[in-house]
């Protein structure tokens, strides 16, 4: 690996020559491959060919190889999320930091693995808002989003100055930042082509522009984390000691353990707690560790965070009209409101419904709730995101289990051939048991409704499927 002569020089004298040297170690060797399971769709399965669990998350897991992800059924089924290990010590500071209901927002989301998670591990009562700026990762976060299951989740496509501007304030927020992207050059070889000591400046300025305009939207008493996968101080310490310094933010610890292997402050003078993770090679093949990782939480003064949920901007019903149906396919179905925006019918948790119409009031939803369906004339055809909702009431369709390769050719938005004696209609499509989306039977033939932008666009077909879990029960 040929890295940059001027990231060299200034990595160098900001780690010091012995831990320089063990970055360079660490560099040479291959990542591993990390997941992370659902906890609430996993439960039926115990996962394969694990070599170990992430310290500080119980349902994270590492492979000496890379299993073809793309082509397992149950990754496209939301039971599991492929993220890099150092990314889910979020967990730590989430559970450790955040003890009652909270409304959190995710402002620099895509593709989802820190919002995936963070949605997982909050308290019950917790709303989340997850937030890219980009609409074509926006997507892609909404697509992670729905994957995961759980309805309490906003998607939005927004610039953080408009989330500023909005007015909307929330008990956490999570910053992780674009930064210079250092800690991918491992994974990554463009991220080292594109590195350059002026783009890390152009970098820097950035973050602090997102944090000024996050800062804004922090309740008092409210927590800031913030990250960055880059190793360089400008984009990490001292932007903190910025935050510290301009916006009067009170860093708070996280308890770890001596054997994570997490380094503190690089920078000189500067002692506040902060979390960097490093590629070190330690000379223990059993200690793997993840790509690099920055992270510091910051209090914003004025009291706890832990209260109720609650939202001060004024329902204004942009076009969204509440329904009734006969059915709505739902678990739990007196929970949520029903409401109908153009042709597509959603459900919104009823407590998530005054978040939703402030969201909904000042800024662009890609996703809220659970997306329902479709009115088409008469039929109302089922989505995608009801198809993976954990709310699902699965009395409510036939149900046409595939074998391995029908699964696949499903998920590349292909015709299938469904059991003999499917019922027509609309069926919903399992692998394993898990639902991977709906299908409408004719008789004759099928309708695939997978979504066309969600569809593995990959001709191969393995062999085998990947064996990363199997069913509990399975002999």
């Amino acid at each position: 690996m040929k890295l940059p002569k001027e990231f060299e020089a200034y990595t160098e004298k900001l780690m010091g020559s012995e831990l320089y040297a063990q970055l360079l170690q660490g560099l040479a060797e291959e990542p591993h491959a990390f997941v992370r399971t659902n906890p609430f769709k996993g439960a039926s399965f115990a996962i394969c060919g694990s070599k170990g669990t992430v310290e500080w998350y119980e349902h994270g897991h590492w492979f000496a190889d890379r299993p073809n992800f793309t082509f397992d059924p149950l990754l496209h089924a939301g039971v599991y999320y492929v993220q890099e290990k150092s990314s889910m010590f979020l967990a730590q500071v989430l559970r450790q930091h955040i003890t009652g209901p909270v409304t959190m927002l995710d402002m620099c989301a895509a593709p989802g693995g820190k919002s995936t998670l963070a949605r997982v591990v909050l308290p019950a009562g917790s709303l989340l808002v997850c937030n890219e700026p980009v609409k074509q990762r926006a997507q892609v976060l909404s697509e992670n989003v729905q994957k995961c299951g759980i309805a309490e989740v906003i998607v939005t496509n927004n610039y953080p100055e408009e989330y500023r501007k909005a007015g909307l304030m929330f008990d956490v927020i999570l910053c992780d930042v674009p930064c210079s992207g250092e800690g991918m050059f491992r994974k990554d070889a463009n991220a080292i082509k594109e590195w350059s000591i002026g783009n890390v400046d152009k970098c820097s300025r950035l973050q602090r522009e997102i944090v000024r305009s996050a800062w804004e939207c922090l309740r008092p008493g409210g927590l800031l984390v913030y990250s960055t996968c880059t190793f360089n101080a400008k984009e990490n310490e001292e932007n903190v000691q910025w935050i510290c310094k301009e916006l009067k933010g009170e860093p708070v610890g996280v308890d770890i353990c001596k054997e994570w292997n997490i380094c503190g402050s690089l920078l000189s003078g500067f002692d506040a707690p902060v979390y960097r993770f490093i590629p070190r090679y330690v000379g223990d093949k059993d200690c793997v560790q993840g790509e690099g990782l920055f992270m510091a939480v910051l209090r914003k003064p004025g009291g706890k965070v832990d209260r109720k949920p609650s939202t001060t901007v004024k329902q204004q019903n942009k076009g969204r009209q509440p329904v009734k149906l006969n059915t709505i396919w739902l678990q739990n179905s007196d929970d949520f409101n029903i409401m109908q925006e153009g042709y597509s019918l959603i459900a919104i948790p009823k407590d998530m419904q005054s978040l939703y119409d402030a969201v909904a009031d000042k800024l662009r939803v890609l996703h809220a709730g659970i997306r329902l369906g479709e009115v088409k004339g008469k039929d109302i055809v089922p989505d995608q995101s009801l198809a993976l909702s954990l709310l699902l009431d699965r009395e409510a369709f036939p149900i046409a289990e595939l074998p391995y390769e029908q699964a696949i050719r499903f998920l590349r938005k292909e015709a299938v051939t469904l059991p003999i004696g499917t019922p027509k209609g609309f069926v919903l499509i399992t692998y394993m048991g898990m639902p991977l989306g709906f299908e409408k039977h004719l008789g004759s033939r099928s309708n695939n409704l997978y979504p066309q932008e969600w569809r593995i666009k990959s001709t191969y077909m393995p062999d085998v499927a990947p064996q990363l879990y199997k069913l509990i029960n399975d002999k």
